[in-house]
């Protein structure tokens, strides 16, 4: 639909324009970009811790249950986890319908979400290393 100075705007009942698709097409793209970044970061932190401390290695821990500690490969696979599966929902086939509100949300919570991986990652490796 087309105001009277010919640009696209949301049709009435809330359907999506050609304009919003584009727009949603490149911001999930940029958060894929973001994510995959992220991805190879973490992935290069856990390699890291890996090859620095012995398999056997815990990172301490006196939860509820006042076990030992969560084994190192647990705790350096959750954030790689997290992000390939924040990664995975941008790839479904409508993922890209979203309005002006959703890709608002989306720049915002985007990258929060994957610094928020990248420092929890951090945060562990550290944990475990000290």
């Amino acid at each position: 639909m087309k105001d009277e100075g010919g640009a696209e705007k949301e049709h009435w009942l809330g359907e999506l324009t050609e304009q919003d698709k584009l727009l949603g097409k490149r911001a999930t793209r940029i958060i894929d970009i973001l994510c995959v970044l992220a991805f190879v970061a973490c992935a290069g932190i856990a390699i890291f811790v890996f090859l620095s401390v012995p398999f056997g290695t815990r990172m301490d821990y006196s939860g509820q249950f006042g076990r030992n500690g969560i084994p190192m490969p647990v705790a350096m696979l959750v954030t790689l986890v997290a992000l390939f599966l924040f990664w995975r929902g941008g790839k479904k086939p409508d993922a890209h319908h979203m309005g002006k509100g959703g890709r608002i949300v989306l720049y915002i919570l985007g990258p929060a979400i994957v610094v928020g991986c990248v420092a929890g990652q951090l945060v562990m490796a550290q944990s475990i290393l000290g």
